[in-house]
């Protein structure tokens, strides 16, 4: 209804607020998804911080652009693979390189003996048979060198039975030659049958070098008649695989 002056009339008793009381203030604004980010952000921040404690028990955020890793697990072995090791001496102790250029006109870097090491024990073959000691067992020490092989599905109580046979048949200690069928030519035949792979040429074609020279021919027959067997092994018997 118009006023009399012609302004807004003023609304009814029954719709205006009681007398002492004050109007309800409007609900305040929701606040946008954006500011509500923003205060979570500046929350995990704080907490991050140490400003605000989280909860007992509630880990801190990571910081930003931080990924929890896994520790890497250290290599090993497949199971049911066993390593084998070429253990590698050079008999000479340096006296090869120094005076093969002299005394055979060609340059040799050592004269070998080597041995197989797998299932954590050294096997070698000798003027005795077929031998096997710790690692590094024998009165040579420690080996020179060591070429990784690979590795073999054979287990041990196979691999025993297999050195067995080979100590009743091709290396027994009676068998034994420098030149022809000496420690390497058992290495290279167990390295085969474990692996598949031959030990290095250098190693096996070490007899052919020293012959094809006029020295090693001469010295033959002397050489022929040595015989080598590192000490510190256990030779292996004929029926329970070692004696």
């Amino acid at each position: 209804m118009p006023a009399p002056n012609g302004g807004e009339a003023p609304p009814p008793e029954s719709a205006q607020a009681p007398k002492g009381t004050f109007p309800p203030f409007p609900p305040p604004p929701r606040p946008s998804v954006t500011s509500q980010a923003a205060r979570a952000c500046a929350w995990g921040r704080a907490r991050g911080r140490g400003r605000f404690p989280g909860p007992r028990g509630a880990a801190a955020p990571l910081p930003q652009g931080t990924l929890r890793r896994r520790p890497r697990r250290p290599l090993m072995e497949p199971p049911g693979l066993f390593p084998v090791k070429l253990y590698v001496y050079d008999l000479s102790k340096g006296l090869a390189r120094r005076l093969s250029p002299i005394m055979l006109g060609k340059q040799l870097e050592g004269i070998w003996h080597t041995s197989i090491v797998v299932h954590k024990d050294e096997f070698f073959f000798g003027s005795s048979g077929i031998s096997s000691c710790p690692p590094g067992g024998t009165l040579l020490g420690p080996p020179d060198s060591v070429v990784d092989v690979g590795s073999t599905e054979v287990t041990e109580e196979i691999f025993l039975e297999y050195l067995s046979s080979l100590g009743e048949s091709l290396f027994r200690g009676e068998a034994y030659n420098l030149f022809e069928h000496n420690c390497n030519t058992f290495s290279n035949e167990v390295a085969q049958f474990l692996t598949g792979r031959k030990i290095p040429s250098y190693i096996t074609d070490l007899p052919s070098e020293v012959l094809s020279t006029p020295f090693g021919q001469a010295l033959r027959p002397l050489l022929d008649s040595i015989q080598i067997q590192p000490s510190g092994g256990t030779t292996f018997g004929r029926h329970n695989g070692q004696s």
